[in-house]
């Protein structure tokens, strides 16, 4: 398991880890020079993004956070947007929109809480494992749309808008120089990635691009660093999803009797396998979206319930 906190990655490039990976623990990634930094996605909680913040200030010569990323719209990516809220703050337009109507972020976790189900259950762990004290909501101030060049001090780095597949509006920050990409949560690695918006197509165009660019090193959203060759799994097992998938919807089985079905064998090692149902679901969606819509509750309802990964563990630690 990778070590919590800030990682040199050489070049003026840093990730900082927040393992285990699983739900609400996210990665961020900084980029450094001349005094200035670039800082890719915020942190879940309060307590996560003063320690970021904090080790980027002890860094040589206190570089000053002027341009944040926040690679989607989920929070916790982007909670943590409250410590750096003197930063232009850039997104996508549509990870804009998905800001702001944001149906889960921490001023709603008690109302969620109130419950005999496994999705109250898994905001009640959230209130036991996460520290929300003094957040308020801090929406990025900067939009754009395809790519961005930005630049950090003599350092170019680039923003490539790659969605619908995670989420309606994924960004991938890309440091040419140095062969590093920050994809957000279009890369999960060490666990079971989760695909909200899609459609899974695209998910796998996704890994593509990200090949074709040849990165030296990878920060995922979740979970330890990768280079070009974790990015296959990742693929292979989209890939594995979709087939199944479409198969099983021509077979006339329901999304959950294809949950139930499928072989993950290859990936049974893999953390939070409960997600494959969402990624199911979201080939459904595709083949026949107005019998198949988005219920986001009852598809969270579902994968925590079965969820046999980490998250009710670290709740009890």
């Amino acid at each position: 398991m990778s070590d919590r906190g800030l990682q040199d990655l050489g070049d003026g490039c840093h990730a900082w880890l927040e393992p285990p990976g699983c739900w609400g623990f996210a990665n961020s990634g900084l980029v450094v020079d001349g005094g200035q930094a670039l800082l890719v996605d915020t942190q879940n909680d309060m307590r996560m993004a003063q320690d970021l913040r904090a080790a980027i200030d002890g860094l040589v010569g206190r570089p000053v956070v002027d341009q944040v990323v926040n690679t989607h719209g989920d929070g916790d990516h982007w909670n943590g947007n409250v410590l750096f809220s003197d930063a232009t703050i850039i997104a996508s337009e549509p990870t804009l929109a998905d800001i702001r109507g944001h149906w889960l972020d921490p001023s709603k976790i008690d109302d969620y809480a109130i419950g005999d189900n496994a999705f109250a259950e898994f905001m009640r762990w959230r209130q036991c494992v996460f520290d929300y004290t003094g957040w308020r909501p801090v929406h990025p101030n900067q939009t754009y749309a395809g790519e961005l060049a930005l630049s950090v001090g003599h350092r170019e780095v680039e923003l490539s808008e790659l969605g619908p597949a995670h989420t309606s509006g994924d960004t991938i920050a890309w440091v040419p120089h140095a062969g590093v990409l920050f994809s957000g949560d279009l890369l999960f690695t060490a666990s079971t990635p989760i695909m909200w918006a899609g459609p899974l197509s695209n998910c796998l165009d996704v890994c593509d691009r990200i090949l074709a660019l040849e990165p030296r090193v990878i920060v995922p959203g979740h979970g330890p660093l990768i280079d070009a060759a974790g990015v296959r799994p990742v693929r292979e097992y989209l890939a594995h999803v979709q087939g199944f998938a479409v198969e099983s919807y021509h077979a006339g089985r329901s999304p959950a009797e294809a949950y139930q079905a499928i072989d993950l064998a290859r990936y049974a090692d893999w953390p939070h396998l409960s997600r494959t149902y969402q990624n199911i679901r979201l080939v459904y969606r595709e083949l026949d979206p107005e019998r198949f819509t988005a219920d986001v509750r009852e598809t969270l309802d579902l994968v925590y319930g079965d969820d046999h990964g980490s998250w009710r563990a670290i709740g009890d630690a």
